[in-house]
């Protein structure tokens, strides 16, 4: 976790990869929105309502990189077979992505609709969530795909 959290702080790392990572976030989020036919505009990592004005911009800190540590390093940590943690892992970071995609749209939708509440939503709620998938995830991993072995 040490290192994979130095990995994510690192600024060639931040400028670099995890910045490509974080623009096709803001892409999927961009068209998730479009799908529900709400209109929004986007200026690189900025997702913007010309209806409202609302303007959120996706940072590093918000592409869920940090959820992905929590699930990764948890699944690599439990005793388990390379191929059940392959399994855990490939699976369990798909699924986290597409949440995180949701969340970052789910996160337009607030702060078009109900601006006010879109800080506790971001901070707070979605912070929350999100790591909660992460350790839901886990569990469901545990408890569907890792069998014990007989000691």
């Amino acid at each position: 976790m040490a290192l994979g959290g130095a990995v994510l702080l690192n600024q060639s790392v931040q400028d670099g990869p995890l910045n490509s990572y974080t623009m096709v976030i803001a892409n999927l989020s961009r068209l998730m929105v479009e799908v529900t036919g709400v209109d929004i505009i986007q200026n690189e990592r900025v997702l913007a309502s010309p209806i409202t004005g609302f303007a959120m911009r996706v940072d590093n800190d918000c592409n869920g990189m940090w959820a992905h540590l929590i699930l990764l390093a948890s699944i690599l940590a439990y005793p388990a077979t390379w191929k059940e943690r392959a399994i855990g892992i490939v699976a369990g970071q798909a699924i986290l992505y597409f949440i995180n995609i949701f969340r970052v749209a789910s996160l337009f939708f607030i702060g078009v609709y109900s601006p006010s509440i879109f800080r506790a939503a971001h901070i707070y709620v979605w912070q929350f969530l999100i790591i909660g998938f992460a350790l839901v995830l886990l569990f469901v991993w545990v408890e569907r795909f890792v069998h014990e072995r007989p000691a």
